[in-house]
């Protein structure tokens, strides 16, 4: 059986090629639509179970509406988009380092800081930006995003 090539990181000559700040600008701004949906299935399934999720008659509102399937279609719609997305993802994880799998997780999906980041790779907070220009690089360049000096 052929053994599986290991991805590298980006070389600095590679990475060079492209204007980084305006790169990650984009790419965070891709992905905001994916955050956004994340939250939001989270929202509606977290709202579907509060007191007022019942109020099919309108008691405590001025309009009598049907939220339960107006919350079972925008679930569905999130779903179609996340799912879709995860597909995707599995197919790019396959390109990453292990430490780029995790700033993707932990910078682009989570929006966490760098010094989580930093503390999740249990490295330095200076060790992780070749790293995070890399899969920032990867990212983009999979989604067909990239930006060029």
């Amino acid at each position: 059986m052929p053994k599986i090539k290991e991805p590298k990181l980006y070389a600095k000559e590679v990475l060079d090629e492209y204007d980084y700040p305006h790169l990650r600008t984009v790419v965070l701004d891709y992905f905001s639509k994916y955050r956004a949906y994340s939250i939001k299935v989270e929202e509606i399934c977290d709202s579907y179970n509060s007191s007022l999720s019942n109020d099919t008659m309108g008691v405590f509102s001025s309009n009598v509406s049907d939220p339960t399937s107006k919350r079972a279609l925008k679930i569905v719609e999130c779903k179609e988009y996340l799912d879709s997305m995860n597909k995707q993802f599995k197919s790019l994880r396959l390109r990453l380092t292990s430490d780029e799998k995790v700033i993707f997780n932990y910078s682009i999906l989570s929006r966490h800081t760098d010094e989580e980041i930093a503390e999740k790779l249990s490295l330095d907070k200076s060790n992780i930006y070749i790293r995070k220009k890399s899969c920032y690089v990867k990212v983009a360049k999979y989604f067909h995003i990239e930006v060029f000096n």
